[in-house]
């Protein structure tokens, strides 16, 4: 379980989204009031979903405690190297053409754009809330844990543990900014640029290897 929840904390970390609302929050006014709102809002969102699926929905779904971990570890990972297969497929057929229209800040309203860059931690606390708010591969996460059949306490560490992970681009940075604020605020906009321009193929490769690993785990795990 461990492993599994460690590779898909990283990749949920490396979200480019996510990362743009940290260097996002690093150039509004107060930033680390602004990252710890908005860090706060995430760790709300995103545990308190967690536990009522962990302690209210499983109960209500008696083979839910059923599922194998294994199989579950090598579905995920199958999962992904189909999509990494997809994304290598895309590269070999489109090449370098058809590059999509990306939808910026200069796109939004006038008042929009205050919003974002106000002083209100309001804005950020929603920000996180929104960011944690559950997706796919959230459920994917919760799964490996309910499948892990183990006791609520270790449950209840995976998720925290979980979530210290995947928003540890948050955490560190705002550790970081007590130090260092302009390195800080300069070292995650540059992350942030060198993830967004990644190619597909890169993607593709990380993906395949989170497979691999997945696959190998599970496999192993019988």
């Amino acid at each position: 379980m461990w492993i599994t929840l460690l590779v898909m904390a990283v990749a949920i970390s490396l979200e480019p989204f996510r990362i743009g609302m940290t260097v996002l929050m690093l150039n509004r006014p107060r930033p680390m009031l602004q990252l710890l709102a908005f860090l706060c809002g995430g760790f709300a969102m995103g545990m308190s979903v967690g536990l009522v699926v962990l302690f209210v929905v499983q109960r209500k779904l008696p083979n839910a405690s059923h599922v194998s971990l294994p199989g579950l570890q090598m579905l995920l990972g199958a999962l992904a190297l189909i999509t990494a297969a997809v994304l290598a497929v895309q590269v070999a057929t489109k090449g370098r053409g058809g590059r999509r229209k990306a939808i910026g800040l200069e796109r939004l309203s006038a008042r929009a754009r205050r919003l974002l860059h106000g002083r209100s931690l309001w804005v950020a606390g929603m920000a996180g809330l929104g960011i944690a708010l559950p997706s796919v591969d959230y459920l994917a996460v919760l799964a490996v844990i309910v499948a892990s059949g183990t006791a609520a306490l270790t449950q209840v560490g995976a998720l925290v543990i979980f979530h210290l992970v995947a928003f540890a681009l948050v955490e560190i940075p705002l550790l970081a900014y007590v130090l260092a604020p302009e390195q800080t605020r300069t070292s995650m906009i540059a992350l942030h640029n060198w993830i967004r321009s990644r190619r597909r193929i890169e993607v593709a490769c990380l993906l395949a290897t989170a497979g691999c690993v997945l696959l190998v785990v599970g496999s192993t795990s019988h």
